[in-house]
């Protein structure tokens, strides 16, 4: 699933190709890639100029200039292209025609994606947590965490940071030198400065590389990321770690994949990192 610098890169990318256009026709194609009523989704969006186009967590915003505003979340293998690839088509849900002849495709090979209305863009999104792109922000919301569960799990929970998934959670604890397992609310004062300082920097330089293609994500120009090959552990289960040598293990946390260093990573007491 596309997480914080994917959807990034796909906002900034839509930008200057949508934004003040007027939307002329809607054809939807799959009706249940629309959350809510497919008929109110086309008569709200029809004829909307877009006057800004931004992102909340993993969330694709378009808003209107009369105040319209939609989301779309990508999830697995959405995406948004200006030009329609021929082995795309039997995957097109949804086609968006501009007042200037240009056209904007949802694609959707295994139909988990979603557009969503909303009555504006201040009541979008409802439940998400703070983003996670200033240290600051992000050290807050550690100080304050009280829950037992595994610092990966609450970095990957929205309502705690938004935005945040497997591959940039497990990079940015590598980073820090914090086992994914350690409680959250255990975290000491470093561990909580360091895990806060490389959140945001993981995060905006894998931005600056148009964000990590695995399998499915591709920019709007119908691009794969670059930032796989600058990972230093997700996806590289019995690989050397690139700080120590040492075989980077994979384990299962409710769930999900984590990858990590053992040596690197390794669980410590509160009291003995000061």
């Amino acid at each position: 699933m596309p997480e914080l610098p994917e959807v990034e890169t796909i906002v900034r990318q839509l930008r200057p190709q949508i934004e003040g256009k007027t939307i002329s026709a809607l054809r939807l194609f799959w009706p249940r890639s629309v959350e809510g009523v497919p008929k109110e989704f086309r008569h709200r969006v029809r004829g909307m100029a877009v006057a800004a186009v931004a992102r909340r967590g993993k969330y694709i915003g378009v808003e209107g200039a009369d105040g319209t505003f939609f989301t779309v979340h990508l999830r697995m293998t959405g995406k948004l292209v200006m030009e329609l690839g021929a082995a795309d088509r039997r995957h097109l849900r949804l086609q968006f025609t501009f007042t200037d002849g240009t056209k904007l495709y949802f694609v959707d090979a295994r139909k988990f994606g979603r557009l969503h209305l909303w009555p504006c863009r201040g009541e979008s999104c409802p439940g998400l947590g703070p983003e996670p792109l200033r240290a600051e922000t992000v050290r807050r919301v550690l100080k304050h965490l009280k829950t037992k569960r595994p610092v990966k799990s609450a970095l990957l929970d929205q309502t705690i940071l938004a935005g945040i998934g497997n591959i940039y959670a497990d990079e940015a604890l590598f980073l820090a030198g914090t086992h994914p397992l350690t409680p959250a609310a255990s975290l000491s004062d470093g561990q909580q400065r360091r895990l806060a300082s490389v959140i945001p920097q993981v995060l905006r330089q894998a931005i600056r590389r148009r964000g990590t293609t695995l399998r499915n994500y591709r920019t709007v120009a119908d691009e794969s990321g670059e930032n796989r090959e600058h990972l230093n552990v997700y996806g590289r289960a019995g690989e050397p770690c690139p700080a120590c040598g040492t075989a980077i293990d994979k384990i299962r946390i409710n769930g999900r994949s984590s990858h990590y260093c053992p040596d690197c990573q390794k669980m410590r007491s509160v009291t003995s990192d000061k």
